[in-house]
Parts: C-alpha cells; structure tokens; sequence
C-alpha cells in the first residue's frame, strides 16, 4: 500500500515541491528584511522555484512526476499576479507558496490517512481528526495572512497615520464616556486629569460609577469631578444593568445634543493632549464611522511578568489590526477611539448581551455602510493585569466575546443572496466572519491531546510501526520552523522588540492557550457569561493564586509527557508514532507555560512588595518582617 504514495506519485511530488519552495521563500524574505537585499521578482522566483526543483529531482522523483506541480506553479503565478502591485518579490512569494503548499498538503494527508497500512481503530481515530484540523485551518489562514501581511506588503492604500492638523473650521463636540466600577479612585483621578489637559477645546466628559458599592471609592472621583470645572459631570447609578455596555448607554443618553462624536476610555488609560487634535479630522468625512488606535500600557518595564504581557499584546495591534484596516475591516477596541454619534446610535447603541460589545459595535456600524481607519499610533497607555488570573479572565472574555458576535450575526457573513441585507463588503465579511469563527475554532483545539493520545495509544497496542514518508517530515518541518522563523520576523522587524521580548511574548501566549480554547468552547456551548472587569487593585503576592490558577495546565502538561514516555518506552521505534508523539510533547510544552507564568507573575509582585518596603525604611533599609 506504501507504494501508492511512492515520490513516483505526482501529488508526493509536488509535497516534496512546494514544501522545499516555501522553505526558499522564506529564506529569501529573511535576507530582504534581515540584510537589506532586495531581489527582482524574476530573479526571487527562478531561486525558490529552480532549489526546489532541484532538491525534488535529487531527492528521487522524476522528471514526469514534477510536471503537474510545475504546472499548477505557473498557473497560480498567473492567476494571483495582480497581488503583485501591492507586495514586495519576496513577500509576494511568500504568500504565494504558502498558498501552494497547503493546497497540495490537504488532498496529500487524506490520501496518506486512506492508504497507510494500520489497523481500523488507528485509521478511524486519524480519520476523526481531520474535521477538527479543517475547522481550525480555515480562520486560521486568515488569522495567519494578517499577522504576516505587514512583513510582504511595500505599499499601503488605506490612510492609518495621525493627521497633521485639523480641517479649517472644523472642530465638532467631543462627548468622552468614561465607565468605571469599583476602581481606585487614584487610577480614575489620573484618568481625569489627563483628559483635563487635552489641546482640544471643544469636548465634554462624562463619568459613569455603576453598581458600586463602596462610597469611598466614587466620592472621591465625583469631588474630583467638581473640581475640574462644568465640563466633566460625574454619575453614580445603582442597579444598572448590561455592566460596561450599560453604562455606556447610559452615558450616551446624557451626551449634550451638539456632541457630533463620541470618545470610550477606559478607567486607567492617561491620553496624551493631542490625541483628539491628530484624529479628529478624519469625520470630516460624513462617511467615517470609526477611528481607532492601539491599546497601549505603561509601568511594565520593571516587571518580568508584564514586560512579557506587554509584547503580546502588542503584537496583534501592530500586525492584524493593521492588516484589517487596509480592508476598511477594523474592530473597535473598547478605548482610544473615535465613533461618530449618529453611527452609534443608528446602530442601535452598545449590545448590553455581549461581553465584547467594542468589536461587535464594529460590524453593525460597517454593516451601515459607514468606513473605519485605525491608526496605530499610541495616544494613550492604560495598566496590565498584574496577575496571571486577571490576564486570563481579560483573554477569556476577548475570546468568548467573539464567538457570540458570530452566533448572532453569522447571517451578515453569508454569500450576497443568502445573507441578511446588508452594505458589508466581501471583506469585511470575511474579516469579521474570522473574528468570531477563530475563537469559536479554538473551543476545537482541546480534542488534540486526547485525540493524540488515543491514536499514539492505539498504535502502541497493535504495535504499529509506520515509516513515515520523507515528504511528511518535510512537510511538517518546513511549517514548524517557518513559523517560528515568521514571527521572529515580525517580532524583530515590525514590532520592533529585541529577541528576548519576542520569548517573552511567545511564552505568555502559550500560557493563555487552554484559556483561549475553554472560552471558545463555552461560547460555542453557552449564550452568555457575567462581565467580570479587569482588576486594576495592586494585590498582594499569592502562590496559592498562581497554583489555583494554572493546576490544569499543569496536570494536562505532566499527561502529555508522561504518555509520550510510557508510550515510547513500550514501542521505542521511529516512525509515525514518534511524530505523534513529539506533537504530544509540544502540546504538553504549551500547556506548562501557563505555570511559568502564573508563577513568574506572583514573584515579580513579592520583588515589587520587598522593594517598597525598602523605599520606605528608615535610610532605606529593608525592615520587612522576612529581612
């Protein structure tokens, strides 16, 4: 049966063809970013597509075999060389062989599945896994083509940079909503006072206390309030509902009439004075719905858990966001933005159902017909979660979020004659529809370990030692790898970190993915969830925290490694169960990380405690009760 995929079969061929062509490709956009050379489209394509002639021919496979993949190579050059306008040589190949390759790898894996010598059980359990892998894979290309389009693309067609000065005569009403509950007045009076400086003349703010229940949190924020004059305007409301949403419905019912546009920051976030100067501009456009900039954060860089939270967030604004915005596709992000109050409120106002009511905003306003830009520029920095259970309700409740967005309004998604009348364009359906579909896809990703596990178990117990085919390795290879050397990319040349900051970022990524994926799957299972907020009180130092927030993870990762062991020591043979097996490992890999880091925040705030209690000793000394 080994023979059906033997490298005299064109479809291995042409594996072992594009896979060696994306790995070119990659090479080559390392040297365009890394050393500066810039090669002709001619020249980029005769590199990649010549080396991986080349190395399918030494590797055994004839002339005649490569001759479909030679082909289906040229008529995809073809077909996307309009792309070409946009896109440097090199990332342009990259898009286009990354392309190739998964299209080839898809019907290659199915034959292999089909066609490799094991028993009905292993076969059913390899079979039950390729649902789950397509599910995931189709957000994920999109996901994958946004991070990555900002390190192929040379031209931007989109405006997304601050403007240099404000239209002539143009300066409409600003109505700033900021809802606060339970926060420290501290934080909040910071806010304030920031808003308070703005180089803008024409604006108002609006301050709205819902359900709290101690005064000596918000009284001191009202009194602050009447200090700084008749432009801010402080409300306490008991037994609001709809929690975020609802206060900001409530602020937009005691928006001053002439207010043209309406601005959200959150609680901690310090905007800088131009902020409203540099952006307004953009509404005297009657067709701009939305501008948005990036969340951005402060006090991190002493702090070895923030700092590694700080670069993941980070990433996505730089990268995704900027990609969406070329589509006219970018989301509202719950602070630092600019919404037209007529948009607003002929969308019907905040979704009081939905925890992300920001990003769900967005698609109702882009279904009016209205534009968006997003600009991403800091204007404004706000406060990190300085617990690993603060940063996991945030993430869980920005993945949720969006799986209900897409269960209400999958029909907006739909083809032209299918879907609910709308003035969506095909990207933006597109954009949105992977918002919602990637975290709902996420839900699946918890059926990996234990589908593994059974299918590396069913190999051991019919003692199935399968060769596995030099093409997969390949295969397999090439996408670990590039994806690795992807991101290091983008890390260093677009977000602009060292390589240290990107392991950071990398580690505290993996912590939150068990987070990410019981969020989709509750999002998939479940129409709601409370509005938990992000803390923004400075707690004290808890390992039991860190442990009661990552023992799962932890227990998953020690199963994941302790299978592969008992499973290799009862079969040590190379082959298809190795590669289970070291997938196993990988996984148990991304399941520790949420220990690491949960630990990692609880002993940056016991060194944020000790070196206070020396700030305020006597001379400087340290005089805590464990010195």
């Amino acid at each position: 049966m080994l023979e059906l995929i033997s490298l005299s079969d064109p479809l291995n061929a042409g594996l072992l063809f594009f896979s060696s062509a994306y790995a070119g490709a990659l090479l080559i956009l390392t040297l365009h970013h890394a050393a500066g050379q810039r090669w002709p489209l001619p020249a980029t394509l005769l590199a990649a597509y010549g080396l991986a002639a080349c190395f399918a021919l030494v590797a055994g496979v004839s002339g005649l075999s490569l001759l479909p993949a030679v082909a289906f190579a040229l008529i995809t050059l073809i077909a996307l060389r309009r792309f070409l306008r946009w896109y440097h040589p090199s990332g342009w190949l990259v898009i286009l062989t990354s392309a190739q390759l998964l299209v080839v790898s898809i019907p290659w894996l199915v034959t292999f599945i089909l066609t490799v010598p094991v028993s009905p059980l292993t076969r059913d359990l390899m079979l039950s896994a390729l649902p789950v892998a397509f599910v995931v894979l189709v957000p994920g290309v999109v996901q994958a083509f946004g991070y990555c389009e900002v390190l192929c693309r040379d031209i931007w067609v989109r405006p997304r940079n601050p403007l240099e000065s404000l239209p002539r005569r143009f300066h409409p009403k600003v109505s700033f909503h900021v809802p606060i509950h339970a926060e420290p007045p501290d934080v909040v009076i910071a806010t304030l006072n920031a808003l308070d400086r703005l180089a803008y003349a024409n604006y108002e703010v609006i301050v709205v206390d819902n359900n709290t229940s101690n005064p000596a949190l918000w009284k001191p924020v009202r009194d602050h309030c009447r200090r700084l004059g008749g432009r801010f305007r402080f409300f306490h409301v008991d037994h609001l509902a709809g929690a975020k949403a609802g206060a900001l419905n409530f602020a937009l019912r005691q928006t001053d009439p002439d207010a043209m546009l309406v601005s959200v920051i959150d609680a901690d976030y310090l905007v800088e004075p131009d902020f409203l100067e540099r952006l307004v501009g953009y509404f005297a456009d009657s067709g701009m719905g939305f501008v948005q900039t990036p969340h951005d954060y402060r006090a991190w860089q002493e702090s070895v858990h923030l700092r590694l939270c700080y670069w993941e967030y980070r990433t996505f604004f730089h990268t995704m966001l900027v990609s969406q915005n070329e589509r006219t596709a970018s989301m509202i992000l719950g602070t630092m933005c600019l919404i037209r109050r007529s948009a607003l409120e002929q969308s019907g106002g905040w979704a009081e159902w939905c925890v992300t009511e920001d990003s769900e905003l967005a698609i109702r306003i882009h279904a009016l017909g209205y534009r968006s830009v997003y600009v991403p520029v800091t204007f404004g920095r706000g406060l990190i979660p300085p617990t690993f259970s603060g940063y996991q309700r945030q993430r869980f409740r920005w993945t949720y979020g969006p799986v209900q967005e897409l269960r209400r309004h999958w029909r907006l998604f739909l083809p032209q004659r299918l879907a609910r009348p709308s003035r969506l364009s095909w990207a933006q359906k597109i954009n949105h529809l992977t918002h919602g579909l990637d975290s709902a896809a996420l839900g699946l990703t918890l059926l990996v370990l234990p589908l593994g596990m059974a299918t590396a178990g069913s190999m051991v117990v019919h003692r199935e030692v399968i060769p596995v085919p030099f093409a997969l390795w390949l295969l397999v290879t090439v996408q670990l790898l590039g994806g690795i050397l992807l991101r290091l990319l983008v890390f260093r040349f677009v977000v602009d970190a060292s390589w240290g900051d990107w392991l950071r970022a990398a580690l505290a990524s993996k912590a939150l993915s068990h987070t990410r994926a019981v969020a989709g799957l509750r999002g998939l299972l479940t129409r709601t969830i409370a509005f938990v907020r992000t803390d923004k009180f400075m707690p004290e130092p808890s390992l039991q925290r860190a442990l009661a927030g990552s023992w799962l993870e932890g227990l998953l990762a020690v199963c994941a490694f302790g299978f592969s062991a008992v499973a290799f020591g009862l079969l040590p043979r190379t082959g298809l169960l190795m590669m289970v097996l070291i997938g196993l490992i990988l996984h148990g890999l991304r399941y520790s990380a949420a220990p690491v880091v949960a630990v990692s925040a609880e002993l940056a705030l016991w060194r944020q405690s000790r070196l206070e209690v020396r700030q305020e000793s006597p001379e400087g000394i340290d005089r805590s009760p464990a010195a």
